[in-house]
């Protein structure tokens, strides 16, 4: 999810005037909308089954969907990421690897201390399980081991900045392989999934490259395919998305179990492209302006959406005296906790906390200790 708005048009082309006025471009938002409510949904499974909640049969939808989520979230990252291979690195290193590497260190710790800070509840359980004193030395040393650890290997939903900081570093020192070769070769690692036995956020980040380098270098072919609104290739990427999915689902005990090595790239890129087609399809529409809303501010959501999620589980662990097994908890969990993103990220905004989201100017320049040049030489 750039932090930056993406220009309109043509990914590859120059502007003509010397500071070019950017637009957000309506299907990738509403795409990267539906990506990042499917990550919060995703996630409320999860936090729904650790306080005793049934999800019906929102697991099972959340894993049939599991193909699709991340990696059109990647691909989407990589439209607009082309142009930086020509940059020098130090150009690039200011405008996407700086940006992710100040969010992750700044929000690793602080997700931990929030969440360290944040009592236990259970739906099924009388009362609230405080955490431990916040001056207990002894409290203070895994999250200071995790946050060290996260240097080398992500542990928590960050990963994804984690992941752009390094495909930004990657794509840069290989700009000179053919692109047919990178996809290849990324391909064959994201199916391979060599890290699966041994890291589960490097297993994710291997297997993404190949839709992050898919969006980079098909990004004039993948704006082409939406401004035609083929029916007949939406057709095609959505029956080959589901004839295997749905061989996945009655083959397997789980969705999940088949949901493996060359299968899982197959129904990646047939679910990603066949989910980029039915946005070129309803672009313009009423039905996609609340995605297009969010996907224009997927970065709170993104950073937040735990702490808001474990918010939501408390209240409605003191509230409900036992599980009442409704079909729309999992959804509302969802859409409560992706609200409080939003309404906190605009207070804090309003109380000037923009540091929590966009790298304040002295971190600029500590990082950029050639801005300076590259502001005289742009005036």
């Amino acid at each position: 999810m750039p932090v930056a708005s993406a220009p309109s048009g043509n990914p590859t082309s120059a502007g003509k005037s010397a500071k070019p006025t950017k637009q957000r471009v309506g299907w990738v938002d509403a795409a990267k909308g539906l990506c990042i409510l499917l990550v919060v949904l995703g996630h409320a499974v999860t936090e729904l089954q650790a306080h005793g909640y049934s999800t019906a049969s929102w697991e099972e939808f959340n894993f049939f969907l599991g193909p699709i989520r991340m990696p059109l979230f990647f691909l989407l990252s990589g439209l607009f990421a082309g142009k930086a291979l020509a940059e020098s690195w130090h150009k690039l290193a200011n405008r996407r690897i700086w940006v992710m590497v100040y969010l992750y260190v700044l929000w690793v710790p602080l997700r931990d201390f929030v969440l360290f800070l944040m009592p236990y509840t259970h739906v099924e359980a009388d009362g609230i399980v405080y955490p431990p004193p916040i001056m207990d030395p002894s409290s203070w040393q895994p999250r200071l081991y995790n946050t060290l650890h996260a240097i080398v290997e992500p542990t928590s939903y960050l990963w994804f900045l984690w992941a752009l900081a390094m495909f930004a570093i990657i794509t840069r020192a290989c700009r000179r392989i053919h692109p047919a070769i990178q996809l290849a070769v990324a391909g064959f690692i994201s199916g391979w999934a060599p890290f699966e036995p041994v890291s589960w956020s490097w297993d994710f980040i291997t297997k993404m490259l190949f839709f992050y380098l898919l969006g980079m270098h098909g990004a004039r072919w993948l704006f082409d395919m939406v401004q035609r609104r083929n029916l007949v290739f939406l057709g095609i990427t959505v029956t080959a998305f589901l004839s295997v999915a749905m061989w996945v689902q009655f083959t397997y005990p789980s969705f999940n179990d088949g949901n493996t090595g060359f299968v899982r790239l197959y129904l990646s890129t047939a679910g990603a492209l066949a989910a980029v087609n039915v946005m070129a399809l309803v672009q313009n529409t009423r039905l996609v302006v609340p995605f297009e809303k969010v996907g224009s501010r997927t970065l709170p959501i993104f950073l937040m959406h735990i702490p808001m999620l474990v918010l939501v589980m408390i209240v409605f662990d003191l509230i409900l005296p036992s599980d009442p097994q409704w079909v729309i908890m999992t959804p509302l969990a969802t859409i409560i906790a992706s609200l409080l993103c939003l309404g906190l990220h605009r207070v804090l905004l309003a109380l000037g906390a923009t540091w929590l989201f966009v790298r304040p100017a002295w971190v600029v320049r500590l990082t950029t200790p050639g801005q300076r040049v590259f502001q005289r030489q742009a005036a």
